[in-house]
């Protein structure tokens, strides 16, 4: 099930960024890494993972993933700390169901966009709200895209 919202705002503060080509498979290690970096830094995930995809080449993908903290981190490596991540003026997909189905989500929310004669000025960000590994049908993710204000 798919629900398309207009005039939404994501906010997420304290987040710890790491932008890579990877191949999907190699994501849940990256991440395990990020959480233990934050966790030898002392501080706490306080968040789901989000996700921004910038392309796609084959099987491999052009990707950041954000990973939310409870407070400041000095980045460190390949790891960039950002205060803040907001999209203002957002079209929001809210997604629920079996994660096989989300890119049937995107691809109803690119039409929405499409069909309104809204321009993107943000990549997508998915945000993970549930996952359940027992029932994959109650997943719940959320894309954020960040939509032009202008009038042309």
């Amino acid at each position: 099930m798919v629900d398309i919202k207009e005039n939404q705002k994501l906010n997420v503060n304290n987040v710890l960024s790491y932008r890579e080509k990877m191949k999907h498979s190699e994501m849940d290690n990256i991440v395990k890494n990020m959480e233990s970096k934050i966790q030898e830094l002392g501080d706490l995930r306080v968040g789901s993972p989000i996700t921004a995809t910038y392309g796609i080449e084959g099987d491999v993908i052009d990707v950041e993933i954000l990973l939310p903290a409870d407070r400041y981190i000095d980045s460190t490596g390949d790891y960039v700390f950002k205060n803040r991540i907001q999209i203002v003026n957002a079209v929001v997909a809210i997604f629920k169901g079996h994660p096989v189905g989300l890119q049937e989500a995107c691809n109803r929310l690119n039409q929405y966009i499409k069909g309104h004669g809204l321009q993107l000025i943000t990549v997508g960000y998915n945000v993970t709200k549930n996952i359940d590994m027992l029932k994959p049908e109650n997943t719940e993710i959320d894309e954020y895209v960040g939509i032009s204000p202008n009038i042309l």
